[in-house]
């Protein structure tokens, strides 16, 4: 079979793999490198019109998906989306590094609208005000005390998510992080991958892969712009392992 990929590929002038490279498909990772790994508990923040929570669901056939979602029009299309899946929870709320609330930042289209705490509570009827919760505490509330997978996708916002996650990665009772990063310093939106990776890695993360990457579309610079980051707890190990 050797012999005739290397024929083929000399022939076509491509490249076959055996399996998929490294930060292409994240259950594929998944499956070759953690086979035992399988999550019971995934958070979906920023959980837009249900994209990852549909992934999520094939990926992890035992798994509850709590998705987080600020922006109401949104959330109305994703509860429609999942509407009949037992396994999923919406939420109208936003996860940051403090509870309180924060105003929505409607710029460009839906899926890029974020999020800024506000230091004070804002005054009755100001318009797209959200109510922000941390990690720590919803997952208190509702007796969560392990996330599998903990997926953050705020436009910006994905460090502070961290922040309010303290207790749970202090104690790396979450498995696998996956953030969205910049990658140069022109890229003003989106937290740098230093600062992932300064935050993380004293709390016992290690980069596990980088997936979808995106280069600077706005500007048609060869850079690479973002892309996302899955981290992993190097104190893993599987359930009953």
């Amino acid at each position: 079979m050797s012999r005739f990929r290397r024929w083929l590929g000399r022939l076509t002038g491509t490249h076959i793999f055996r399996t998929l490279p490294r930060g292409i498909d994240l259950p594929s990772d998944l499956g070759r490198w953690l086979p035992r790994f399988s999550a019971e508990v995934v958070f979906d923040v920023g959980a837009h019109h249900g994209q990852s929570a549909e992934q999520f669901l094939r990926w992890f056939p035992g798994a509850r998906v709590y998705c987080f979602e600020p922006v109401a029009e949104s959330l109305a299309l994703l509860r429609e989306r999942l509407a009949g899946e037992s396994r999923v929870r919406c939420f109208q709320l936003a996860l940051g590094a403090r509870s309180g609330e924060a105003a929505i930042r409607r710029d460009g289209t839906p899926d890029s609208y974020s999020i800024e705490e506000l230091p004070e509570p804002a005054q009755a009827g100001s318009g797209d005000v959200v109510a922000v919760e941390t990690v720590d505490r919803f997952s208190a509330r509702e007796g969560i005390a392990r996330i599998g997978l903990l997926k953050v996708d705020t436009e910006g916002h994905d460090l502070a998510v961290l922040e309010g996650a303290e207790g749970l990665l202090a104690r790396q009772a979450i498995d696998l992080v996956q953030v969205e990063a910049g990658w140069h310093a022109s890229n003003r939106r989106h937290v740098p991958v230093e600062a992932f990776k300064a935050h993380l890695e004293p709390r016992g993360y290690r980069l596990f892969a980088v997936y979808q990457q995106v280069g600077e579309w706005p500007t048609g610079e060869p850079y690479l712009r973002r892309a996302d980051l899955v981290f992993i707890s190097m104190g893993w190990r599987p359930a009953g392992g």
